[in-house]
């Protein structure tokens, strides 16, 4: 029978039929911490970034009075970074960047939304190691044959960096054997390679007869 049952994931609902695999391309990314007066200032903030959405990513990472961002240039060119600190500096009289995303910057952030009474927005974490990752280096989703999603799964780029694989294929499995839910049962299905209109790696999954 095709599918491999998620017994030992956690995830219960049907099986594994597809997956697809979506990795996220490499680019300088720099958090933005702004005190803001007032709703109209985050607007501001927000039209700011979204401008710029064809040469960065972001992820907010919390509003009201504290406004931040996670933001990723998209092309690897770090002016755009560099032009989004000079506009905030020079509108907004409290401004904080860091010119990286770690646990120490997310630690700031969080205590300085319980001092202001900020709404601390949900961040995705490495599904290998827990740390919080706004821009994950590999995405997993897990569909049934149906195409219906099951989970979605992301992994840092230090744990995909550790991953030792020959092929794609290895590459997939070795990661959700890693992931914390568990999902090592698929060493024992085999992944073949399907068509994908996205730039994506897809796979059906064949459980072992």
């Amino acid at each position: 029978m095709d599918g491999a049952v998620m017994r030992s994931s956690g995830v219960e609902q049907g099986r594994i039929g597809r997956i697809s695999v979506e990795p996220h391309p490499e680019g300088a990314v720099a958090v933005y911490l702004i005190e803001s007066a007032n709703g109209r200032d985050a607007m501001l903030i927000q039209g700011l970034l979204d401008e710029l959405s064809d040469y960065v990513d972001k992820v907010q990472l919390s509003r009201g009075r504290l406004v931040s961002y996670a933001v990723q240039a998209t092309n690897g060119d770090t002016a755009v970074l560099d032009e989004i600190e000079r506009v905030l500096k020079e509108n907004y009289p409290f401004v904080v960047i860091q010119r990286t995303f770690d646990s120490v910057i997310y630690k700031i952030v969080k205590e300085l939304c319980a001092e202001t009474g900020s709404r601390l927005m949900s961040l995705q974490h490495c599904d290998i190691c827990g740390k919080p990752e706004p821009f994950p280096d590999t995405v997993i989703t897990l569909n049934d044959e149906s195409g219906n999603k099951l989970a979605s799964r992301c992994y840092c780029r230090t744990c995909t960096a550790s991953t030792m694989a020959r092929t794609n294929k290895d590459y997939v499995i070795s990661l959700l054997s890693a992931d914390r839910r568990s999902f090592g049962m698929l060493r024992h299905s085999e992944l073949v390679r399907s068509r994908s209109k996205a730039r994506r790696l897809c796979y059906k999954v064949k459980a072992e007869r």
